[in-house]
């Protein structure tokens, strides 16, 4: 019985202090003009267009497919898109 509840224990432990750590995704990602989503590296300007300027990964429709838009999740106000600078 003991065991059990030290079991318990650690099972309740452990989800507590990664809910602490748990940090939210930094990577930002923008759409190209042919809609492909593309990691944001370098900086840029957001201009008027048809996409947003910034998304955040979720994975959340379906993690195997980098360019299923449900897997990205706007961070802006929309009708933005993001031009890169050039290098």
């Amino acid at each position: 019985m003991k065991k059990i509840q030290m079991l318990f224990a650690a099972v309740i432990m452990t989800a507590v202090f990664s809910a602490f750590t748990t940090k939210q995704p930094d990577t930002l990602y923008y759409r190209n003009a042919m809609g492909v989503f593309v990691e944001k590296t370098t900086a840029g300007n957001c201009f008027p267009g048809s996409f947003h300027c910034d998304y955040i990964w979720t994975g959340a429709a379906d993690p195997n497919d980098p360019q299923n838009p449900g897997n990205y999740e706007p961070q802006d106000l929309g009708e933005l898109i993001f031009v890169p600078s050039q290098p």
